[in-house]
Formats: C-alpha cells, sequence, structure tokens
C-alpha cells in the first residue's frame, strides 16, 4: 500500500501546521515589509520593462 492510514494522518497534520505557520508568519511581518521594502515594487517594474526589452531586441536581431 503506497498511503497508510498513518502517512496520511501525518500529511494532514503537516499541512494544517505548515498552513497555520504562514499564515502566523505573514501576519507578523507585514508592517515591518512595508517599511524594509518601500520603494521596491518600482524596482521590479524597472527590472520587468528592461526584460522586457532584452527579449525583444533578441527578437529583432534573430531575425536580422
Amino acid at each position: 500500500m503506497l498511503f497508510t492510514p498513518g502517512r496520511i494522518a501525518f500529511a494532514l497534520c503537516f499541512l494544517a501546521v505548515f498552513t497555520i505557520a504562514a499564515v502566523w508568519s505573514y501576519r507578523k511581518d507585514k508592517s515591518e515589509r512595508a517599511i524594509n521594502y518601500k520603494g521596491s515594487t518600482k524596482i521590479v517594474i524597472t527590472i520587468l520593462i528592461l526584460l522586457a526589452l532584452l527579449v525583444s531586441l533578441v527578437k529583432v536581431l534573430k531575425f536580422l
């Protein structure tokens, strides 16, 4: 048997504890992220724009 009742119980308990810990950690760090990562959205958008320009440049040069 691939999944015994013990394995299924362990997986369900692990999933529940992991989900609770992730939500708790997210809520705990929510205020700190606003302070520490202020302005990071602009950097991410800039990187995505530069990546899009690079991809388009490579595609254009590929057809020449």
